[in-house]
């Protein structure tokens, strides 16, 4: 529930907080590469497996950025957003909403829950381990050359990681 209510809260800012002009969202600089990163555990969760899909979320290597990753739609920057048509514009959005609702539901109820699962279970480096990677996974997405929406994605699972590793003691 929670993250339905951020997410018309981000919704209403992608569309309303940066103008056409793209020069007036930011910086210009090359898209991440979080999408490939994110793709086996986001595959594996929409398939269904959601114990794989955990497991490549922490295996996942969230210090290497390489400078670009074509056709991945949460590396799209915010000039590269505004520089497509209209109608393009929203069928990105479309994708983008998509794709980071399937994220959200992967980090609540996949890797956050793994990681309250563990720690109820005594397990505090399993728990501290599945913490740690939302909080990497959204500081790598709360960047400032990407969409709002992502942006704010990235702050979102950082706070619920922060939180939990708060219960942990951490």
């Amino acid at each position: 529930m929670k993250f339905l209510i951020i997410t018309g809260v981000m919704a209403a800012i992608m569309f309303a907080g940066c103008s056409k002009n793209a020069s007036s969202c930011g910086s210009t600089t090359s898209p991440t590469a979080q999408a490939d990163i994110l793709q086996p555990a986001l595959t594996a969760w929409q398939q269904g497996d959601k114990a794989t899909a955990v497991s490549n979320f922490l295996a996942a290597d969230w210090s290497g950025r390489p400078s670009s990753v074509s056709g991945s739609i949460l590396s799209l920057t915010k000039d590269q957003y505004h520089a497509l048509s209209d109608a393009d514009r929203q069928a990105k959005s479309v994708q983008v909403t998509a794709q980071l609702k399937v994220l959200r539901d992967m980090t609540e109820h996949g890797v956050e829950q793994a990681g309250l699962d563990a720690a109820s279970k005594g397990d505090s480096a399993q728990a501290r381990k599945c913490f740690m990677s939302l909080k990497q996974c959204g500081t790598a997405l709360d960047r400032p050359d990407v969409m709002q929406i992502v942006q704010l994605t990235g702050q979102a699972i950082k706070k619920i990681a922060d939180k939990e590793m708060a219960k942990i003691g951490q």
